[in-house]
């Protein structure tokens, strides 16, 4: 926890620091489905993903990205994960990258192998071209930092 605390206190001071006006100048909105898999790219289990980010842009090139995705095995809709996540991105021209914290809840049974249900932090990087948002994102635990971790990707539209 002391990590994470740390990880946020640095995010604030940097989003201050950048900052020229903190007020909200823009919002976008994209819906994204996507795949997660382990370190491994074995895709088992194979989780598909579907959700809403939401950027708030803080100045022109930072934005609070929170979003929630939901999370399904084979499309077996008994196993449901919420993952929610809060990211810090840096939008560059046509990229952007950043990162944060996210928290899953099964909503049904878990899924063997799947992640723990502690915070944990979540990267991304990714390129976004006309109206289209293509997100490639790592989502490990704090206190094994890619010892353990899932690789996922997303493919999103803004409107």
């Amino acid at each position: 926890m002391k990590k994470f605390a740390l990880i946020a206190a640095t995010c604030l001071v940097l989003a201050f620091v950048s900052a020229q006006d903190l007020s909200a100048q823009a919002v976008d909105i994209s819906w994204n489905i996507g795949v997660i898999t382990s370190k491994d790219f074995k895709f088992d289990p194979f989780l598909w993903m579907e959700g809403l980010t939401y950027d708030f842009y803080l100045t022109r090139r930072l934005s609070l990205s929170p979003e929630i995705f939901t999370t399904v095995h084979n499309l077996d809709f008994r196993n449901t994960i919420l993952s929610p996540a809060i990211l810090l991105n840096y939008q560059g021209s046509g990229f952007f990258f950043g990162g944060g914290a996210t928290k899953w809840w099964y909503l049904g049974s878990t899924v063997e192998g799947a992640l723990p249900t502690d915070v944990l932090c979540k990267l991304n990087v990714g390129l976004v071209v006309r109206g289209l948002k293509l997100t490639v994102f790592v989502v490990t635990p704090f206190n094994a930092f890619f010892n353990t971790m899932w690789v996922g990707a997303t493919l999103g539209y803004y409107y």
